[in-house]
């Protein structure tokens, strides 16, 4: 007996006329909504690319879609511990780019902690009194004129030299 089959390659009941069939998530399946997920890709972008509807996505998919913001982290944990499955096989190239690839992986922490205690470190904060704000905001418009800050008094020894101080250069 020959089975009718449907534009998916279902079998098709001709008694049955309830739409297509309900989906079943597979491992490539979820897989690829994991790296759709993690390409920043929406609900609806990734519901099209699997031909699924959003409503079906988020009923089988929902726990992937709920981790977008560790799913590139995650994917990269998978695809590391392949690496150097295939490293400790016997591959060497596999072994080589796993070894790089976590080198990359501390400098890029290394950099990231950095970045984080220069940001966390506090500012300097000592009290400038308003008379010293006016100076300051005075010294940044530079240029001399009628509102610019006077240049203080030279001291003058007795045998009327410059005496030489710490402000001038």
């Amino acid at each position: 007996m020959e089975q009718d089959l449907d534009l998916f390659g279902n079998p098709y009941d001709r008694g049955r006329r309830e739409g297509r069939p309900s989906h079943v998530p597979s491992e490539e399946s979820i897989i690829n909504v994991m790296v759709l997920v993690a390409a920043g890709q929406t609900n609806r972008e990734v519901a099209g690319t699997l031909g699924l509807d959003v409503k079906t996505l988020r009923k089988h998919y929902d726990h992937l879609l709920k981790q977008r913001s560790i799913m590139l982290n995650r994917l990269r944990t998978k695809l590391r511990t392949a690496q150097i499955q295939q490293g400790l096989a016997g591959s060497a190239a596999a072994l080589s780019g796993a070894l790089k690839m976590l080198d990359a992986v501390s400098a890029e922490k290394v950099s990231r902690d950095l970045q984080s205690r220069a940001a966390n470190k506090p500012a300097p904060k000592g009290y400038v009194s308003k008379k010293e704000q006016r100076l300051d905001s005075a010294r940044a418009i530079g240029g001399g004129g009628r509102y610019a800050v006077p240049v203080g008094p030279r001291l003058i020894a007795n045998n009327g030299q410059a005496v030489a101080t710490g402000d001038e250069a």
